[in-house]
C-alpha cells in the first residue's frame, strides 16, 4: 500500500546525546580529541602531569619505571612544607596511584625492584604524617594498604631467605609509630614459611623475655613495649592459623581475661567447641562485666555441642536483659508452634513491664504490634522521656494514623522537652511536632481523656510565654 503523498511523514525523536563524562561517552571523542585534552589540563595541573608521566613509563619505558617512582617518592619524603587537610587527600591520591603502579606494573617486570619501592612507600609514612593534618585517616589507609602489599610481594619472590624476610618484618614493625605496619604480619604468611615463623616467632620470645619486668601502672613504655611483642605473637599465631599458640601468647600476658572471647571463636574455628565454652566459662566466672558481649558465641557453641537446651535458655535469658529481637526471634524458631504461643505472650508480658520505658516501646514497634505500643504509650507516657527523640519521633509517626490519641501525647513530650530546657537550637523541630499536634486535634475525643489540644496550647502559653523564638514559628490555634 502506498503512502498518500499529502500525508506528512512523523518526525523522528531527536537521539538524545548524553554529556555526562563517563568511560564510554568519553571514548566517543576519539584519542586525538582526548590526547589533546589531557596535554592541555595536564600542563596546568602537575599532578596529573606526573600521573600521565608514571603512565606512560609503565607501558613504554618498564625498565625505567622503578626508578621513576623511587625518584617521586624521595622527593615526597624529602619535602618540608604543612600539608593542611584540603591537600591530604590529592596526595593520598597519589601515593595509592604508586603503590598500585608498583603492585601492578612493576612486579610484572623485577619483583625485587617492586619489593624496594613499596618498602620505600612504606617508609616515608612518617615523615608525611608528620607534616600533614590526615584527621579524614586518608593517608593512614595508603600507607596499611601498602604495608600489606609488601608483605604480599615477599611471598612472590622467588627463594627468598626466610631469615631476611624476618628481620625486614622486626625492622619495619620497631620503627612503625603510627601503626603502619598493623596488617604486614598477616601477609606475610606466604613469605615467612613455617621455617620464617617459627624463627620469627623465636625472636619475639627472646625479646619478651629480654624485656624489663613491668613496675606497675606508671611504668609507661615498658608496658608498651611488652603488649606490642605479644601483640605480634598474636598476630603471627593467627598467620600460621595456631590456636595453641595464641593462647600460649596470651598466657604471657597480664590481661588474659580479655582475649577470653577471641579464643573462644578461634577455638570454634577449628572446631573445638568444648574447649571454647570451657574458656567462655572462665569469663563467666572471672570477668562478669564481659559476659553479655560473648552470649552468640556461647549459643554458637552449645549449638555445635548438641545443647540445645543451653542455647535457648541463653536467648532467652539475652532477651529479658536486653529486648533483644533478634534473640527473640531465634529463641521462637526453636519452639514449637503450640509452646511459641505461650512464649510470645510471655515475652510481650515482659516488654510491658520492662524499667527502661523508652526501649520497651521502641521494641513493640519494631515488633511490630502497634497496638500494643499504642497501649503502653496510654499507660506509660509519664514516664517516657521526651528527650529521646530518636524514639519517640518515629513513634509518634508510626502511630499517627491509626492511633491519633497516642500519637499526640508522644509529640506533646517532644515540645514539652525541648521547652522546659529552652533549647532554642531546637525550637524548629518542637514547631513542626505542634503543627501535628494541631493536624491531629481534630480526631481527638474527650472520652479518650487526654487533655484537648487548646487545653495544651494555653498551658504551654503560660508556662512558656517567654520563648518567643519559638512562638514566631508557631500558628495559633
Amino acid at each position: 500500500m502506498t503512502r498518500n503523498s499529502s500525508e506528512k511523514p512523523k518526525s523522528r525523536a531527536p537521539v538524545k546525546v548524553s554529556t555526562t563524562v563517563t568511560k564510554a561517552n568519553l571514548q566517543a571523542l576519539g584519542t586525538d580529541r582526548l590526547a589533546d585534552l589531557l596535554v592541555e589540563l595536564a600542563e596546568q595541573d602537575a599532578s596529573l602531569s606526573r600521573r600521565l608521566r608514571m603512565a606512560l613509563t609503565a607501558v613504554h619505558a618498564k625498565d625505567k619505571l622503578g626508578k621513576e617512582i623511587e625518584k617521586r617518592l624521595r622527593t615526597i619524603q624529602r619535602s618540608k612544607g604543612f600539608l593542611p587537610w584540603e591537600r591530604v587527600r590529592p596526595l593520598g591520591t597519589e601515593l595509592d596511584t604508586l603503590r598500585q603502579s608498583i603492585l601492578n606494573d612493576l612486579s610484572t617486570v623485577d619483583v625485587r625492584q617492586a619489593i624496594s619501592a613499596m618498602r620505600l612507600l612504606v617508609e616515608i609514612a612518617p615523615s608525611v604524617y608528620e607534616r600533614s593534618d590526615d584527621s579524614s585517616g586518608y593517608l593512614s589507609d595508603v600507607f596499611r594498604e601498602a604495608a600489606s602489599d609488601l608483605g604480599a610481594l615477599w611471598g612472590r619472590q622467588a627463594n627468598r631467605d626466610p631469615a631476611n624476610v624476618v628481620t625486614d618484618i622486626l625492622t619495619l614493625l620497631d620503627h612503625d609509630g603510627y601503626g603502619t605496619c598493623d596488617h604486614l604480619l598477616a601477609s606475610s604468611g606466604a613469605a615467612l614459611g613455617e621455617t620464617g615463623s617459627a624463627m620469627l616467632r623465636n625472636a619475639l620470645l627472646v625479646r619478651l623475655r629480654d624485656l624489663p619486668a613491668s613496675k606497675g601502672k606508671r611504668d609507661y613504655h615498658t608496658d608498651i613495649a611488652r603488649r606490642q611483642t605479644i601483640g605480634h605473637l598474636l598476630d603471627l599465631a593467627d598467620v600460621m592459623g595456631d590456636v595453641d599458640a595464641y593462647i600460649e601468647a596470651t598466657n604471657l600476658s597480664d590481661r588474659q581475661s580479655g582475649y577470653i572471647g577471641n579464643i573462644a571463636r578461634r577455638l570454634m574455628d577449628k572446631g573445638r567447641h568444648r574447649e571454647a565454652i570451657a574458656w567462655l566459662d572462665r569469663e563467666t566466672n572471672e570477668t562478669p562485666g564481659f559476659r553479655r558481649g560473648h552470649d552468640d558465641l556461647r549459643i554458637e557453641a552449645c549449638e555445635a555441642v548438641g545443647d540445645r537446651t543451653a542455647a535457648q535458655s541463653l536467648r532467652w535469658t539475652v532477651f529479658r536483659e536486653t529486648l533483644s529481637l533478634s534473640h527473640w526471634k531465634a529463641y521462637q524458631r526453636h519452639l514449637s508452634d503450640y509452646d511459641a504461643i505461650d512464649a510470645e505472650e510471655a515475652a510481650l508480658d515482659h516488654i510491658r513491664n520492662f524499667p527502661n520505658r523508652n526501649v520497651a516501646l521502641s521494641i513493640l514497634l519494631e515488633w511490630p504490634v502497634l497496638n500494643e505500643a499504642a497501649r503502653f504509650v496510654r499507660k506509660h507516657a509519664e514516664a517516657l522521656d521526651g528527650r529521646d527523640y530518636e524514639t519517640l519521633r518515629p513513634a509518634a509517626e508510626r502511630l499517627l494514623e491509626g492511633y491519633p490519641h497516642e500519637a499526640t501525647l508522644l509529640y506533646r513530650l517532644l515540645i514539652e522537652a525541648v521547652l522546659d530546657r529552652g533549647l532554642s537550637r531546637y525550637y524548629a523541630y518542637a514547631a513542626k511536632d505542634f503543627a501535628s499536634c494541631q493536624l491531629l486535634a481534630p480526631m481527638l475525643s474527650l472520652a479518650a481523656g487526654i487533655e484537648s489540644h487548646d487545653a495544651f496550647w494555653t498551658r504551654l502559653k503560660a508556662a512558656h510565654k517567654r520563648k518567643l523564638a519559638f512562638w514566631s514559628l508557631v500558628a495559633d490555634p
